[in-house]
């Protein structure tokens, strides 16, 4: 996501690295694009072995160069010294040879970090410094503080929240009873569409505090509903897709949206709402067998995208295309991912 945070230091940047990604990295080579003074696409990838150092710039750059950015800072997490200069040095040279500014080469290890361009003692001695602590910078921190984003403390804890939790058995079983009561209960179309849709205002509702298995059942089989589906997309995603191209019924169904979701909550400039959407969103994934996950994980990756969050739709994207390799929208999706391609921003 584009943020307006204003740094003065290395120091201070890599206190607000963590909460651009939404998780601690380790082992970690991290670029951050400079667009107008403001920081734009984020991404991460592991640190490579040394001999694949140049497949891994190679993979970056495209969407690097992409983002037309007027600099790049380069970010290398390592537990052992060293580990990270094969891919700096790589991006680096990947990334003059297309005529992009590196901006700064940071390295981090053991909570300490130093510039690699730097070579004044008073600011980047050889021992680095150290990396300060979210109390330490509050002004810095304070709008993704105040913004409710938390980061995880790692990867992993990153993925586990939008895979299947406890009520999924519990969903499981209400779409098993559903099969037992309607017949051919699993194709949409023998259900009518507000019934069907008569969920979503619920699982959107920003005070609400949970999801029903009955509710996340509902909507699992809503999304089996292209038209309704890619409504969903539009809807969230402004830009994306226009709502005026698609069926009138539909259009009519998401008009009820208003009582739970304000339009202007999906505003670019609405982050705090716009994150209360994607916690909604990440319960409901979370509430799926992985046999009714795909489409719901492709909007949550989808609607992450588009505010410019990378790691959470990269994990959605695998939960997804794990549930269903061949899912056309994860696809599509994880295309635009790989390629940094973002629409309606």
């Amino acid at each position: 996501m584009t943020t307006n945070v204003k740094l003065t230091s290395p120091r201070e940047l890599l206190a607000v690295v963590l909460y651009l990604l939404g998780f601690h990295p380790t082992n970690s080579v991290v670029t951050l694009c400079l667009l107008n003074n403001k920081l734009g696409l984020t991404q991460r990838l592991d640190l490579p072995r040394p001999q694949d150092a140049h497949d891994v710039a190679k993979a970056l750059l495209p969407s690097l160069v992409t983002e037309n950015p007027d600099s790049v800072i380069l970010v290398g997490y390592e537990d052992r010294a060293g580990d990270s200069l094969p891919a700096l040095e790589s991006l680096t040279e990947a990334l003059h040879s297309h005529a992009v500014q590196v901006h700064d080469r940071l390295v981090v290890r053991d909570g300490r970090g130093r510039s690699l361009d730097c070579h004044s003692l008073s600011c980047c001695p050889p021992e680095g410094s150290t990396v300060p602590e979210p109390a330490d910078v509050p002004g810095v921190i304070s709008e993704f503080v105040g913004q409710g984003v938390s980061p995880h403390p790692d990867r992993a804890s990153l993925v586990r929240q939008v895979e299947p939790g406890p009520q999924a058995a519990a969903v499981s079983r209400v779409m098993r009873s559903l099969q037992k009561t309607r017949s051919r209960a699993g194709d949409c179309l023998d259900v009518p569409r507000a019934e069907l849709f008569k969920a979503w205002p619920r699982i959107l509702e920003p005070e609400a505090s949970s999801i029903s298995a009955e509710d996340a059942a509902t909507a699992a089989m809503s999304l089996l509903d292209i038209e309704i589906r890619d409504t969903m997309v539009a809807w969230l995603c402004p830009g994306t897709l226009g709502l005026d191209e698609l069926g009138e019924e539909v259009q009519r169904l998401f008009s009820g949206l208003e009582s739970a979701l304000q339009r202007e909550d999906i505003d670019p400039a609405s982050t705090g709402a716009q994150i209360a959407v994607q916690d909604r969103l990440i319960r409901l994934c979370a509430c799926l067998p992985d046999d009714l996950a795909a489409p719901a994980l492709s909007i949550l990756a989808s609607f992450t995208w588009w505010r410019g969050d990378g790691a959470l739709a990269r994990v959605a994207l695998a939960r997804a295309l794990r549930c269903e390799p061949d899912y056309r929208l994860a696809l599509l999706l994880q295309q635009m991912v790989e390629l940094a391609i973002r629409s309606g921003r």
